[in-house]
């Protein structure tokens, strides 16, 4: 009996020990063959972005010269236009009665001009004849001084009878060039950007018609930059600028005008920057109103940058995979700022605010690193692949 409860128990410590749960093995690390990036802080200009917008050096506002109602639009929003071509016509009926009228009274002035000349001819013959009659005492000094003043009397009448007729020559001529303006025309060749009227409308002399854009020439971009940067900015200056719907990447520009004045509402100024002739990579010509930015450089600092693609999230912690002496990587957590475009320009790294330039799919952004890395460390930049602790960089990886 005693021996079957030996027995017992040493089976049951035995079917115990089988029953217990195998502990775990650790997964090996693979092999992996991924870029590396070495670690290392460099001078870098930071730039402050605000926004701009495209402006033609030769951009006009069409006014009306007469007042009338528009009878006939020859040209739509955003059509391209040469020079000379028409863009709507006003009423010119007033117009034209008016220039009948002024046409008749310079008639009239003029058959007024001629009995009077006539008239002055005969009074001067007569004021010659009395004065011959006068020197044989024939007639009186009375008459002889009236016969004169008559005669100075219709000269002066002829005199005035042509003013008027000149008077009323150059009304005439102020018409026909304002009869002129009642079909109005692109001035230059264009793109019409604007039409303030329509068919029907009725305009004042002075109501703007059509605003006209150049499609030739220099065209600028416009920004309001924050005061605080007056003394970083002068003329002829090169600084970087970004028009996404004109060219894919950021592009040098020379600061044309510096508008000194502080606009005391915004605390800002005005800068102008011609865009270059060809912009790099440019998808067409540039048109007025595209929106843009314009980086200026606000101080030049140490950083550490790392692409983006160099870190990964464990949960809401950024982490880095970092090589050891012998190629094995360990994740490790740091601390990141801000985001940044980066963009080699006049032989220094420039850093835009990535958020304010959408760039194409592939450009890399830079994450400034604050801590836990160190200038030196080989940092693993899977690019999409996932990687663990333990994993080994593959023979020549990164080179």
């Amino acid at each position: 009996m005693r021996n079957l409860l030996v027995l017992s128990c040493v089976m049951a410590a035995v079917l115990v020990g089988c029953s217990g749960e195998k502990p775990p093995r650790k997964a090996e690390g693979r092999t992996v063959d991924v870029p590396v990036r070495v670690a290392a802080r460099a001078d870098a200009v930071e730039c402050r972005s605000f926004p701009a917008q495209v402006e033609s050096e030769q951009s006009v506002t069409l006014s009306s010269k007469a007042t009338g109602t528009v009878v006939a639009v020859m040209a739509e929003e955003g059509q391209k236009l040469t020079a000379g071509a028409p863009i709507l016509r006003l009423d010119e009926r007033e117009l034209a009665g008016q220039e009948q009228a002024l046409f008749a009274e310079r008639d009239q002035a003029r058959r007024e001009k001629e009995a009077l000349a006539a008239r002055a001819a005969l009074a001067r013959t007569t004021m010659e004849r009395m004065g011959r009659l006068l020197g044989q005492k024939a007639v009186s000094q009375e008459d002889y001084d009236k016969a004169r003043a008559e005669a100075d009397a219709l000269a002066r009448q002829s005199e005035a009878a042509g003013a008027k007729e000149q008077a009323v020559a150059s009304r005439l001529s102020e018409l026909a060039v304002l009869r002129g303006y009642a079909t109005v025309t692109a001035p230059f060749e264009g793109i019409l950007a604007r039409r303030y009227v329509d068919k029907g409308a009725f305009v004042a002399a002075g109501a703007p018609l059509a605003l006209l854009d150049a499609t030739t020439g220099r065209f600028d971009l416009a920004a309001q930059v924050d005061e605080t940067l007056l003394p970083a900015l002068r003329q002829g200056q090169t600084i970087l600028a970004a028009v996404p719907g004109l060219a894919p990447k950021p592009f040098p520009v020379t600061v044309a005008a510096v508008v000194g004045r502080i606009d005391p509402a915004s605390r800002s100024f005005k800068i102008k920057c011609a865009l270059p002739e060809a912009v790099p990579d440019a998808a067409g010509p540039p048109r007025a109103g595209m929106f843009g930015r314009v980086y200026v450089p606000a101080r030049t600092a140490q950083k550490l940058l790392l692409p983006a693609s160099c870190l990964s999230l464990r949960g809401d912690l950024p982490m880095a995979a970092v090589a050891g002496p012998d190629g094995t990587l360990g994740l490790r957590v740091v601390k990141t700022g801000g985001s940044f475009a980066a963009v080699a320009f006049a032989g220094a790294t420039y850093l835009t605010d990535s958020e304010a330039f959408e760039g194409q799919a592939g450009d890399d952004r830079f994450v400034e690193i604050i801590s836990g890395l160190a200038d030196g460390d080989r940092v693993a930049c899977p690019a999409g692949a996932t990687l663990r602790d333990g994993d080994r960089l593959a023979s020549g990886a990164g080179q």
